[in-house]
């Protein structure tokens, strides 16, 4: 009883494709891992916006508290700091957009890919994700 043949035969072309997949499947990665920080950051921003309410019920009119700037703090109105945490949660709302568009358009050409390498290989490639 002979065994079938295991090897497939891989063109330079498909080499080319199997390692654009595995590019544009690191890029995806990447991408998430970018999406998650900024959501993080979001929920950050929003317990900041609710301490810097809570702070401005209780200090005194014309208080200022402290709001970091690149490294450093300067201090600003609890009204002001709330502007400012607005402003960079809208920011940072506009970036996740921008990288959810991104992430749409790369698993668009890794499913192109997949249907060509696996029309190809079948069962011989596996390039679904090991979450």
């Amino acid at each position: 009883m002979s065994v079938p043949d295991k090897d497939v035969h891989i063109s330079l072309e498909d080499q080319q494709k199997i390692n654009k997949f595995a590019r544009q499947n690191q890029k995806l990665e990447d991408l998430k891992d970018e999406l998650k920080a900024k959501e993080n950051e979001i929920v950050t921003l929003t317990d900041a916006a609710t301490d810097v309410e809570e702070m401005s019920l209780t200090c005194d009119d014309g208080e200022k508290i402290p709001y970091l700037v690149g490294e450093i703090f300067v201090m600003e109105l609890p009204d002001d700091v709330l502007i400012l945490l607005e402003d960079k949660k809208t920011e940072l709302k506009d970036d996740i957009k921008t990288l959810e568009g991104q992430a749409t358009v790369i698993k668009g050409v890794m499913t192109d890919l997949k249907t060509h390498l696996y029309a190809k290989f079948g069962d011989a490639i596996n390039l679904e994700a090991d979450d």
